[in-house]
């Protein structure tokens, strides 16, 4: 049973963590009402499992984790992905796709390992060992997996003339 300072605590610090939550879980879902189910149920596993955090500074990477966990978990339920090769196909179709692109259209476009840990490294702000922590991967991997999603960007990027 947690105590009420631990309630208190928790609440504080979830409240600070909503908005980098909802960025990564719409991130990862792609649509608004599966980002807030994913959130409600990683907030609901932390809040019973909060007596095994042993360091409360490291709050942030550990609920990032559970909430990453929970949108893995969600989307191999579904089998759902949206791979970056179905924006070239786009591309094909459209004479002014260049124009309307942006940035996060193109790593929303990621395969879902790669636009993760862009998520993770560029809009979370995470180091790799804190990726590596949260995607429960070693350090090289998430170095590898960020390399080659930056790689996919960039050529993605290359192939549309866009940067």
């Amino acid at each position: 049973m947690l105590d009420k300072w631990k309630m208190k605590w928790f609440s504080r610090n979830v409240e600070e963590l909503k908005q980098p939550m909802y960025g990564l879980a719409i991130g990862i879902m792609k649509n608004r009402e599966d980002a807030e189910d994913a959130m409600q149920n990683a907030l609901i596993l932390a809040y019973e499992h909060l007596d095994e955090l042993s360091m409360m500074e490291k709050f942030r990477p550990w609920m990032m984790r559970i909430l990453t966990n929970e949108c893995f978990r969600m989307l191999k339920k579904r089998r759902y992905h949206t791979d970056i090769e179905e924006m070239y196909d786009l591309a094909d179709q459209k004479q002014d796709f260049v124009e309307q692109v942006t940035l996060w259209e193109v790593v929303d476009g990621l395969k879902l390992e790669y636009r993760t840990v862009i998520l993770l490294y560029y809009y979370e702000g995470l180091s790799i060992r804190q990726i590596a922590r949260t995607l429960d991967i070693s350090e090289d991997n998430a170095k590898k997996r960020l390399s080659r999603a930056r790689g996919k960007l960039k050529e993605f990027l290359e192939k549309e003339d866009v940067g």
